[in-house]
Order: structure tokens, then C-alpha cells, then sequence
């Protein structure tokens, strides 16, 4: 048995995390490419963001016969992260399309990484219709009920610019996928004795403002007076704001929590602001 050697990688990046690598994604071969990989002996290794395909030195040969007819390596990509849904751009959860990425259309972006879409982030022109001629050999009965995120397929040619060069520099190798993160409105209730209290929310690095809105009666018959910010903030694994709890009063102001909890995921909904459909995290403060 030989050494062997990377023959490509895709990695997926996600402004949800602080070092935007989505660790959240399971990368799972179609039956068809399953029989490719075990006839040219090629080994996939799951990477933190992806997946890496690895083959044998002395096997070279044997690849460029199959990429002289048709190679091609396809994978269906699912979340495993139940909240993957809720922080991504586009909203991935769309009926009857799928994201569909290709290395038959690779951008480069201005790093110089090679991008399986057009524009800086995954947009709505990456959805493809499931009823694609595309499909038709990838989708099983399965699939309709457990929809992948996304279908991922590399087109392997032994080409001099092809994956079966071995003159091919390490970088052209690498495939990558970006994904935005989604927004969402905060929203925090404070109650108890707290909510008869001039209240307000001082962001200490000054990026985003609260209105107090007054008042509002909870389940429960529970008074509370609700703060909410009035911009939707991006979503994040783990946020940085430094928002204080302050009283206004006629000796100055106070503050009361010097550092307020953070928005969780867990905790969204769907609600109008104004005349749209926004993301809403509601957070508690006793």
C-alpha cells in the first residue's frame, strides 16, 4: 500500500461562528459514489468544516481511467445541529429546492479560495428544483422526508487542470462553501421588583440601541417591562455585546447588571415588527 495524497477538499464556512468554521454538517456519499470510491480505492476523511478525499499514490492510474469516461463524487449534506436552520442565510428549510453546489462553476473570491457560488455568501440563486433532471439518480425515497441541506458534487477529469494532474497546485484542490448568519430582533423582559424601576440598556460599545417600550403583561397575569433593541443583531455561537442594565435617577444614573445575558438560539420565534416577519429572541431578567 502506498502513500497517499489529498485529491481535493470542501470546506464550509459560517459567519455564525467566531472562526467561521460550520461544524454543524454531516457530508454522506451516494450509493453510486460509494462504488466509485471503493474501486479506485479512494479513503474520506470528515474534517471539522467538511470532508477530504484522499487517494493512493500508485492508483493515480486506475483514477484517470475513471475520469476519462465519468467520475463524478456527489454528497448529500445534513445538519446536525437542530438550530442549523434558524442561523443560516438562505433559509435552507424551503419546499421542494435544495442548495445545490458544483465544482463545474467555481468563483474565486478575492483571497483567491475557490468558491462553488457566485456571490460572497450562499444566496437564493444556489436553489435548484428537487423534480432536477440533476436528481433524478441522487434522491432516494428517504430524502423526501429528511430533505438534505445541500447536494455537493465534484466532477473529477484528468485534464491538466483536472484533479487527476499531479501537477495541480494544493489550493485548486480546495473547495468552499460561505454561508451569511441570520439576524433577529432582542427583546428583554425584566420583572419583579425591577419592572417599577426607570430602566434602560447601555450597549458599552455604542453599536446598538433599546427602546423601552413599557410595560407588557406575560402569561401568567405577570407585569414586565419590556427593552428591545432597535436593530436585528446577527446571530453568533457566542456573542461579545457588553449591554449594562442602568436606572435612571435624579442623583444619576445606576447601574444595575453590569453585564446582561446574551440571546440564545434555543430561544426564537417568528413575530411582526413592523409589517414584516422578523426573528424575535426573548430573553428573561428576574
Amino acid at each position: 500500500m502506498g502513500a497517499y495524497q489529498p485529491l481535493l477538499n470542501i470546506a464550509v464556512e459560517h459567519a455564525y461562528f467566531a472562526d467561521l468554521t460550520c461544524k454543524s454538517l454531516e457530508f454522506v456519499p451516494t450509493d453510486a459514489s460509494i462504488a466509485l470510491i471503493n474501486k479506485t480505492g479512494l479513503i474520506l476523511k470528515s474534517s471539522q468544516s467538511g470532508i477530504a478525499v484522499f487517494y493512493e499514490n500508485d492508483k493515480m492510474d486506475i483514477l484517470r481511467l475513471h475520469a476519462a469516461d465519468h467520475f463524478v463524487l456527489t454528497f448529500k449534506v445534513f445538519p446536525k445541529d437542530p438550530y442549523f436552520f434558524r442561523y443560516t442565510i438562505p433559509s435552507i428549510q424551503k419546499d421542494n429546492f435544495v442548495l445545490f453546489f458544483s465544482n463545474q462553476q467555481v468563483v474565486q473570491d478575492a483571497e483567491g479560495k475557490q468558491m462553488l457560488h457566485h456571490d460572497h455568501y450562499v444566496s437564493e440563486q444556489a436553489f435548484t428544483q428537487i423534480n432536477s433532471e440533476l436528481f433524478e439518480d441522487i434522491f432516494d425515497r428517504k430524502d423526501y422526508l429528511v430533505k438534505p441541506a445541500m447536494i455537493v458534487q465534484v466532477q473529477i477529469t484528468d485534464d491538466d487542470a483536472g484533479l487527476c494532474s499531479e501537477n495541480l497546485e494544493a489550493d485548486l484542490r480546495n473547495y468552499y462553501i460561505r454561508f451569511s448568519t441570520n439576524e433577529a430582533f432582542w427583546k428583554y423582559y425584566i420583572l419583579g421588583d425591577l419592572s417599577r424601576r426607570s430602566l434602560y440598556i447601555a450597549d458599552l460599545d455604542n453599536e446598538v440601541q433599546f427602546e423601552n417600550v413599557g410595560i407588557v403583561t406575560l402569561p401568567g397575569r405577570r407585569e414586565a417591562i419590556m427593552l428591545q433593541s432597535s436593530v436585528a443583531i446577527n446571530m453568533q455561537e457566542q456573542h461579545h455585546h457588553r449591554f449594562q442594565l442602568r436606572e435612571s435617577g435624579s442623583m444619576g444614573d445606576k447601574v444595575l447588571i453590569k453585564r446582561m445575558p446574551n440571546a440564545s438560539i434555543s430561544q426564537m420565534n417568528g413575530e411582526i415588527i413592523g409589517s414584516r416577519m422578523e426573528n424575535v429572541s426573548e430573553i428573561f431578567i428576574n
